[in-house]
């Protein structure tokens, strides 16, 4: 109730009394004195209700002053109790208004050690008739839990060929929209470099570096300059398996066979590890072969020449006669020239050893937001999907453990690690389609589906899909046991369940089902928010 209506309501009571008194002198004066009897019993009954609704109202109106003041102060750069009581207290003044009669005669907010700010109010309260009903004064209360000082966010976003035109375009504006959000409010930290993110663009592989020249690669060594030393180059952990499980006849060194196609570059892109590694971040060890990475190589596929129609990579002379299209693809001796330039057939693949690994490179965990955000401008649709290769390798980004060891470790105070995962389908392990094509896929970040990474030798599209959504769903379980906060967006996904993705974020409100590409970038807004929010507490 405002200060005018209250005095109104005054002058209307004291009228009515005086009329009352003057009715006592009327001939009617015994009903008059029954009349003003009751009068003095109903009046203090009033105003003690008008009272009680003016004071429930002023509570409300104070604690919401208070919310708001102590969400400011907490959004604040202060770090002692002093200058967040000071910007605290201001902020309340200015949003606080007192009917008349009423006094703020207290207002405290302290910076908690656990770094929350808590914040108390009092204030004397306006009564009618405050002799008649005296009111304790009006107290609220509140708390707000402040940001974490420290973030590190991983951005896995699809890059399959089914995002191409407007949904990558509209991708790349959300992706940049969001990291602007999130730098705009990890400026309000104390901490240097408050914010680190990194992008982890993937289709069936992912590309952990840009292109690395192999003409000074060592082949007596198995390393060279720019080559990481936790890959694998002879793919021991194929040949482990025995004769027939890699993609050579003998235990060979993809560097050195590129080196002899005319310094064929590396484009950077890499398999997944065998299991259980492939879901997991344990750290690469040269005494366990199946830890290291094995590098990306595309071999050359039977000739189309000799009869063997439906292989996509042709690129090299298969060196061989032979009729077993095993014995020609396998063929080691035969990388001694420079591959065909060209499109494979059917996958529209660059042809060659890297066919396929024309992805965006990866970036690790930066503050440089803008080479993040030129990284993504420069993302383009191509391949098959293959989310868990994808997203483990954004979890690698933000693990303390090798092979970047870029991320603060597990259980660091004060620093919070997430991951934003976003595709627009369904896992596929694509198959060229052809009878007479005998790997029955095509090469991948998982090599041939005969080669058993996987974790099957052959299978129709859904059970590869299948078995794909589970090697998923156990890689979210080990993420989110590692206290990584896992949000997921699913695009335009006309068919199959949701439920894996839903399942795989940290909760049901870290899940969207975004039913239309224009909705992306209101999706990515609401996780940079979710991750910024400030919670109050009474």
């Amino acid at each position: 109730m405002s200060a005018k209506n209250t005095l109104n309501l005054r002058a209307r009571l004291q009228s009515g009394l005086q009329g009352f008194m003057a009715g006592r002198r009327s001939e009617s004066g015994a009903v008059a004195v029954m009349f003003a009897l009751s009068l003095l019993v109903l009046t203090p009954m009033v105003l003690g209700a008008v009272d009680t609704y003016q004071n429930n109202n002023q509570r409300g109106q104070l604690q919401d002053a208070l919310d708001a003041a102590t969400l400011f102060a907490a959004r604040s750069r202060a770090t002692t109790t002093e200058g967040v009581d000071l910007i605290g207290d201001t902020a309340l003044k200015a949003n606080l208004i007192l009917p008349e009669g009423s006094m703020l005669i207290r207002s405290d907010f302290v910076l908690t050690p656990a770094n929350t700010v808590e914040a108390v109010a009092e204030v004397t309260p306006a009564g009618i008739a405050p002799g008649l009903w005296p009111h304790p004064n009006l107290r609220a209360g509140a708390t707000v839990t402040r940001a974490v000082d420290r973030l590190e966010v991983a951005l896995v976003l699809d890059n399959t060929g089914s995002m191409s035109g407007t949904k990558i375009s509209t991708l790349k504006v959300a992706a940049k929209n969001l990291i602007d959000t999130l730098q705009t409010a990890s400026q309000r930290s104390t901490e240097a470099n408050p914010l680190k993110i990194s992008l982890t663009p993937f289709s069936m592989t992912v590309r952990v570096q840009g292109t690395t020249q192999t003409n000074t690669y060592d082949p007596a060594t198995h390393s060279g300059p720019g080559i990481p030393g936790w890959l694998d180059p002879q793919g021991v952990s194929h040949a482990r398996l025995g004769a027939g499980f890699d993609i050579f006849d003998v235990q060979t060194d993809r560097f050195a066979l590129l080196k002899q196609m005319n310094n064929t570059p590396w484009e950077g892109c890499v398999e997944a590890r065998p299991r259980p590694y492939d879901i997991q971040d344990t750290a690469p060890s040269a005494g366990s072969p199946d830890t290291l990475f094995i590098p990306f190589f595309w071999p050359d596929e039977p000739d189309a020449s000799a009869g063997f129609y439906g292989y996509p990579n042709d690129y090299l002379s298969d060196g061989v006669t032979s009729p077993n299209w095993q014995v020609r693809e396998q063929n080691s001796a035969k990388y001694v020239t420079a591959p065909a330039v060209g499109r494979q057939t059917g996958s529209g693949y660059q042809l060659g050893p890297n066919g396929g690994c024309s992805l965006q490179p990866m970036i690790r965990l930066t503050s440089n937001f803008a080479a993040l955000k030129s990284a993504i401008d420069g993302m383009v649709a191509v391949g098959d999907t293959n989310i868990p290769l994808g997203l483990m390798w954004g979890w690698h980004t933000l693990s303390p453990n090798a092979p970047l060891s870029d991320g603060a470790a597990y259980g660091t105070e004060n620093l919070r690690k997430v991951i934003i995962l976003m595709t627009d389908g369904e896992n596929t392990m694509g198959d060229p389609g052809s009878n007479s094509e005998q790997n029955r896929s095509y090469y991948s970040g998982l090599g041939y589906i005969w080669q058993g990474l996987l974790g099957i030798f052959s299978g129709s599209s859904s059970t590869r899909t299948q078995t794909m959504d589970a090697r998923l769903s156990a890689l979210c379980q080990n993420i989110k046991g590692k206290d990584i906060t896992l949000f997921t967006v699913r695009v335009e996904v006309r068919s199959g369940a949701s439920s894996v993705l839903q399942n795989c974020a940290s909760s049901r409100d870290k899940y969207y089902d975004v039913q239309d590409v224009s909705q992306l970038s209101a999706a990515f807004e609401a996780i940079a928010g979710s991750i910024d929010t400030l919670h109050i507490s009474h």
